[in-house]
Order: structure tokens, then C-alpha cells, then sequence
């Protein structure tokens, strides 16, 4: 991919359109669950913490990544097995039952949102039917829900 964009010299404006509609996708699942966005990063608060969905934009300019993030009210990040590794969490550990759409590595290529928008119906559905309830259940639960219990049995 990235040899096709490095001769388009259209790519950059194909990146930010693509980067437009990533962005009204993620508005249009997480807004009506309480998200406000500022740049590409939608948070919500409540008195147990704050959760976000960032855009990560890859520093080579082919490709986006959604991350989520919560924050206890102690502002660190829970101490459970899911946070481990990191203090962000790629929409990509949702995908299970969903291998084989080109979404192995949990990145969102611009060529090829620009080309099919539709290609954002599988990250979407897995945001708002997967990631989000989970990351929401951070703010209810002290005991912190496990991404397993939001994955297809």
C-alpha cells in the first residue's frame, strides 16, 4: 500500500478524507453513548474515571489505529490483566470471530476507506457492540470487566 500512495500525488488529500470519515464513524457510535470529541480522541467521564477512543494515526501516514483508555479517578490506568501490557487497548483484541476482513493488525488503511467507506462497517460494529460496552463497564464495575467477557462465546 504504502508504494501506491507514495506515487498518488492525490494521497494526501485521500488521507484526510478517509480521515473524515473515520472520525464521523467513531461520532456516530460513541456520541449517543455520552462521548464528547476534541481533535481525534472522544472521552467520557464519570466519578470512577475517564475512558477515550483516540484515532492513532500511524507516524507513516498509510494507516490509523483506534486505541481505548481508561483512567481510574486515581488517574491510572485499572491494574487488571487487560491493562498489562499497555495503557491503551487496540480496538483489534475485539475482533475475535472476525479474522480473515483484513483487520489482523487492528489498522485502518486510508486508501482504503477513501476507496469503500463500507470498509468501516466491521471496526464500527466492533466498537459499538464490543469495545464500547466494555470500556463503559469500567465506569459502573470496581472489579473491572475482562475484554473476554465481551467477545463471542
Amino acid at each position: 500500500m504504502p508504494h501506491i500512495a507514495a506515487n498518488d500525488p492525490a494521497f494526501a488529500a485521500k488521507r484526510e478524507a478517509a480521515i473524515t470519515l473515520i472520525c464521523a464513524a467513531i461520532s456516530d457510535v460513541a456520541t449517543p453513548m455520552g462521548y464528547t470529541r476534541k481533535g481525534t480522541t472522544w472521552a467520557r467521564a464519570t466519578s470512577l474515571g475517564k475512558s477515550a477512543i483516540n484515532l492513532q494515526r500511524s507516524r507513516y501516514g498509510f494507516t490509523a489505529t483506534i486505541n481505548l483508555r481508561f483512567l481510574t479517578s486515581d488517574g491510572f490506568s485499572p491494574e487488571t490483566s487487560d491493562w498489562a501490557e499497555d495503557d491503551d487497548i487496540r480496538l483489534q483484541r475485539f475482533y475475535l470471530g472476525h479474522e480473515g476482513v483484513g483487520l489482523d493488525d487492528g489498522e485502518i488503511t486510508y486508501l482504503d476507506v477513501h476507496d469503500n467507506p463500507e470498509c468501516l462497517a466491521v471496526p464500527m460494529h466492533i466498537l459499538k457492540t464490543r469495545a464500547l460496552p466494555w470500556l463503559d463497564a469500567q465506569h459502573t464495575a470496581h472489579n473491572h470487566p475482562k475484554i473476554e467477557d465481551f467477545l463471542p462465546r
